[in-house]
């Protein structure tokens, strides 16, 4: 019975570890949109351009998420994008009314924890009014200067495609339910029922809003525990029995055969170990080979520890990988684009440094004819083709928006940007995607801004970046399909 108790109690623990983690992960990409320049920006003059080329439907099915709702310094929402839960339809308001009412009771709930947010973000778990995780960033500069504008709000309800996710990470089934909050002084402990094969266990988690609490439960083959405790017996008797073989017949070789071993595996289990900013542990030494190499029980425990290791720095490889890349195409994300930029321009700030913003020429008209399915295809296509364009020179491309890239050329002039533009161009014409609703051309083309720091006053990545999008403005206006230059297409645009 105690056994059981301890094995389900560790099993829920893995389970609430594994959610944890997906929490923690939410509020690391609500915290990168909220210390971001554009949102900055954007929560003080509402500028739609800025909505329009980051929220979309695909987006937040792509990220698994609900909603991302903007909240002004005066606690009132002034944007909400999402998909409401009751209706699954996809939409876009400046208040919580209409047919973006369904998120006025989800902003009732998060609003007294408000004044609590600090710059790292704040997560939440809420029963009500729908089992969800939820994630709050003050909303703050790039670099987290000056005064908070307000709060990002994202949403990501739990439901079967959260429970599907922790189940594959686990090996356990996963259930998450809600139930009537016990009593303030209620013990707040595991419950477990046993059946005839399987162990039902339970715990109430962590809730923040009021009324009903979430509640965490799992089921556990009966077997599995005691296959564990058989082993475990049988493990500790051949241990007993080695151990006494080697106390009496080899004591002169205690110190060489276990006491040395010990306190090496010791000394390096006990080693200092950094952590990165997700709080996951990094800079794993290796197990010391003179471990690895051994036959006996420590052997098999540094190699199994090794194991652990390599694990470890696979998970959070991809974990990096996760955080800096877009999901569709497999290209740089804007949060590593725009790191990418500001360190060009800080390393070598004598050097030119060249950026292209490309956008495709009627994007949503493609989607609408050929659907989004096919306009996914698109987006992956027009990736693929840029990076094969540009990777002789080395250059980065990072979807940056919906149907919006970017280019960063290091060490690159204004005419060679613009070479490779038109390259660019030229090359995804050459794909020959058919476009047939579109007033350009009768396949896929785009249309490209240029802008490069030696034509940029008091140059800043978005500075940079703000010139190329008004090259790019500039050569909409032009008639698409067709590349400007930030200096000389579109001077008179900036201020």
């Amino acid at each position: 019975m105690k056994a059981e108790n301890q094995q389900a109690g560790q099993e829920l623990a893995r389970i609430e570890n594994s959610l944890t983690q997906n929490h923690n992960a939410l509020t690391a990409q609500t915290r990168d949109w909220a210390h971001w320049d554009d949102t900055y920006q954007f929560i003080q003059d509402a500028n739609s351009d800025y909505a329009t080329s980051n929220f979309s439907r695909e987006m937040f099915e792509d990220l698994h998420d609900q909603a991302m709702i903007f909240i002004s310094e005066g606690q009132q929402p002034m944007w909400i994008a999402g998909i409401d839960p009751g209706t699954n339809t996809y939409g876009t308001c400046t208040s919580a009314t209409g047919d973006c009412s369904w998120a006025a009771p989800l902003i009732a709930e998060v609003q007294p924890f408000l004044g609590e947010v600090e710059a790292s973000g704040l997560p939440l778990n809420l029963a009500s009014p729908w089992p969800a995780l939820v994630a709050i960033a003050p909303i703050l500069q790039t670099d987290r200067t000056g005064p908070s504008r307000g709060w990002l709000i994202k949403l990501r309800l739990i439901d079967e495609r959260l429970t599907d996710l922790l189940e594959d990470q686990t090996g356990l089934s996963v259930q998450i339910s809600t139930r009537p909050a016990a009593p303030a002084d209620t013990e707040r402990k595991m419950a477990l029922q046993r059946g005839p094969d399987l162990l039902h266990a339970g715990k109430p988690l962590l809730t923040h809003s009021r009324g009903p609490e979430l509640v965490l439960s799992t089921e556990i083959p009966r077997d599995r525990g005691k296959r564990a405790s058989r082993i475990f017996r049988y493990s500790l008797a051949w241990t007993a029995v080695l151990l006494a073989v080697v106390i009496g017949v080899v004591l002169a070789l205690l110190y060489g055969l276990v006491l040395k071993p010990l306190g090496l595996f010791t000394r390096f289990v006990t080693g200092k170990q950094g952590e990165n900013s997700l709080g996951q542990r990094e800079n794993l030494a290796d197990v010391p080979d003179s471990l690895l190499q051994r036959r006996d029980e420590f052997g098999t425990l540094a190699r199994h520890a090794q194991r652990l290791i390599s694990q470890q720095r696979e998970q959070s490889k991809m974990l990096l990988d996760l955080s800096h890349h877009d999901p569709l195409t497999g290209l740089a994300n804007r949060r590593l684009f725009d790191a990418s930029l500001q360190q060009s321009l800080s390393d070598e700030p004598e050097k030119p440094t060249s950026v292209l913003m490309l956008d495709i020429d009627h994007f949503k008209l493609y989607n609408d004819r050929y659907g989004h399915p096919e306009g996914d295809r698109c987006l992956a296509s027009v990736a693929e083709c840029m990076e094969q364009t540009v990777k002789p020179h080395g250059f980065l491309v990072a979807r940056t928006g919906g149907e919006e890239f970017s280019v960063l050329m290091p060490e690159t002039g204004l005419e060679q940007a613009r070479t490779c533009a038109e390259e660019l161009r030229k090359a995804i014409a050459g794909l020959k995607l058919p476009h047939a609703d579109s007033p350009v051309s009768d396949v896929v083309t785009v249309s490209v801004g240029v802008a490069s720091s030696v034509n940029v006053d008091n140059v800043s990545g978005s500075t940079l970046m703000r010139s190329a999008d008004l090259a790019l403005y500039e050569a909409k206006d032009q008639g698409r399909n067709r590349v400007a230059c930030f200096g000389e297409d579109a001077a008179n645009m900036f201020g």
